[in-house]
């Protein structure tokens, strides 16, 4: 049973006791003094308990309870008495309000303070939450970075352009997990088109798109990267002319730059929409940033290289790289005993096709016949600029009649081939010297000096003819 019960059953029998000496019809109290005392010293006793028991609210309910009852009993009996005992009463009564005010203040301070305890625990936990996220986030960041600079370190011992570029596909694809395909694209110089470098796809699929996807071509007319969250809501590639060999949903794709010229494109797709954020798109240009430094010293060494064995008006091989691969090949010659040719050529009266028309001409005649002489040989043969108008041919696997057979051929072509020089048609003609291995024995510069002997022979006879030991 609640303590607080006690003094309440307490007050209601004192209020049982008291109650048969009321005379309720005359309204009037009849009581001696010596029970009124009596009664009072009770309803003392019955307070102390609830303070002490139940606590102020009980006290402040029975102290109100008997100010009325002492109340009422003043206003029957007109004794100074109970007004004396109204007021102690209401003191007490008042005293337990205040009281209970002031617990009820502390209790509020209490909760406030709990709550504001409560929301600075949560506040801390939020923070701790968030630091623990950027943390995290740091952390792969700087994984990220470590494994970018790792790949920079490893793009910079790759020495060809396709091996670096695979390479590149290869790393964008593994930190670009949602890609279901990643392309590498440079740009022809002299077309001005794309061609496909490298690819990989999540199906291992083969890439289809060799000169670029609409998106492709488009980062490199606008020189500007593109991301696209839904390729088929996009007004600005019309599902029509967007068409791939996929469904390409989303797209994300970056220039590779060289100062303000662009080298290549670089993208990654998905089949699912909003499968790349600007995250990824900063991540890409990273990457586009080293791949195109990376691929722009390969080109440039690649040109180098291609400048340093091929002649720059003609696109043959020069004469010191024809003589290197020559003394290879006749190596080769010499150990399986396999037959090869020699076709020397000199361009008849290439003077006076210079002094008559200039230069420029005798450049064009140059580049156009030199195309005639790479048309006219196979895909294990080469073809060299021997020196001003003369053009050197070395044939794997062909005797001398074969040999005077492609240097007939190249003679025929060069002779039907029309110039036009200041409104002047202009013909064109050649002399061949042929010699054939092992028909002719000798050295690698015998032979040489014995296909110039022909050549020579050849222009004794006329010119615009093909000479050798047949």
């Amino acid at each position: 049973m609640p303590l607080f019960f006690i003094p309440i059953t307490a007050f209601i029998v004192w209020l049982l006791a008291l109650l048969p000496n009321f005379s309720f019809f005359k309204l009037d109290f009849i009581l001696s003094d010596q029970l009124i005392g009596a009664y009072i010293f009770i309803s003392y006793l019955i307070l102390a308990f609830s303070w002490a028991l139940s606590g102020p609210i009980t006290a402040a309910a029975l102290s109100f309870l008997f100010s009325m009852i002492c109340l009422y009993l003043f206003l029957l009996s007109k004794e100074p008495a109970f007004l004396l005992q109204l007021i102690f009463y209401a003191a007490s009564y008042l005293i337990a309000v205040i009281y209970l005010l002031k617990v009820q203040k502390k209790n509020n301070n209490k909760q406030i303070l709990q709550e504001k305890l409560t929301e600075d625990i949560r506040w801390t936990r939020g923070e701790n939450e968030k630091k623990k996220m950027l943390q995290a986030a740091l952390e792969k960041k700087i994984d990220r970075f470590m494994d970018l600079r790792k790949f920079s370190e490893e793009l910079k011992g790759i020495k060809d352009i396709e091996t670096a570029a695979r390479k590149i596909v290869k790393e964008i694809h593994g930190f670009l997990g949602r890609a279901d395909e990643c392309a590498l694209y440079l740009i022809n110089e002299n077309q001005q088109q794309l061609f496909l470098v490298a690819s990989q796809m999540s199906d291992r699929g083969i890439l289809k798109e060799k000169q670029g996807s609409i998106f492709d071509q488009w980062v490199m007319k606008k020189a500007q990267g593109l991301l696209i969250d839904d390729a088929s809501n996009d007004f600005r590639f019309p599902p029509e002319k967007s068409s791939t060999a996929r469904p390409v949903r989303s797209v994300c794709a970056t220039p590779m730059m060289s100062g303000n010229k662009v080298l290549g494109v670089l993208r990654v797709s998905a089949d699912e929409p909003k499968a790349f954020s600007t995250e990824d798109m900063r991540l890409l240009d990273i990457f586009s940033s080293l791949g195109s430094i990376s691929l722009k010293n390969l080109l440039l060494y690649a040109k180098m290289e291609e400048m340093a064995v091929h002649d720059g008006l003609t696109g043959l091989y020069l004469n010191r790289y024809f003589r290197q691969v020559y003394a290879e090949e006749r190596r080769k010659a010499d150990h399986g005993r396999s037959p090869f040719a020699l076709i020397m050529m000199d361009i008849d009266h290439f003077k006076s096709c210079n002094d008559d028309y200039g230069h420029a001409a005798g450049d064009i005649v140059l580049k156009n016949i030199a195309k005639i002489i790479a048309s006219c040989l196979g895909p294990a043969d080469f073809a060299a600029r021997y020196g001003g108008e003369e053009f050197i041919a070395f044939l794997s696997n062909k005797n001398e009649k074969q040999a005077m057979t492609v240097a007939e051929s190249i003679r025929a072509k060069i002779e039907a081939h029309l110039f036009i020089f200041r409104r002047i048609r202009v013909c064109v003609t050649a002399s061949f010297g042929v010699v054939s291995y092992p028909e002719a024995l000798g050295t690698e510069e015998e032979l040489l000096k014995i296909a110039d002997q022909k050549l020579y022979h050849a222009k004794l006879n006329g010119r615009n003819r093909v000479c050798g030991n047949l």
